[in-house]
């Protein structure tokens, strides 16, 4: 049995996968382990350095944790 996603109220399957995509050698369920911990108020940093356990660059690290921060925030907003 797999634990449910925190983030799916903001962080839809098909733009996970869209980011993934963009971000090689990420896998979707990569993503939303990110999207997780941002969600549990998790620092950027900490995301960051997770995601270049999974031998992403810095660059993308960095791009993938700002989308998904853009993407929390935009519902968040979107929701009020």
């Amino acid at each position: 049995m797999t634990n449910p996603r925190i983030s799916a109220t903001w962080l839809s399957d098909d733009m996970a996968h869209a980011l993934a995509a963009m971000s090689p050698p990420l896998e979707t369920t990569d993503v939303e382990q990110a999207a997780d911990q941002l969600t549990m108020r998790a620092a950027q940093l900490v995301v960051v350095d997770e995601l270049l356990r999974r031998n992403l660059d810095l660059l993308k690290a960095r791009r993938v944790v700002e989308a998904l921060g853009a993407l929390r925030e935009f519902a968040t907003v979107a929701s009020a």
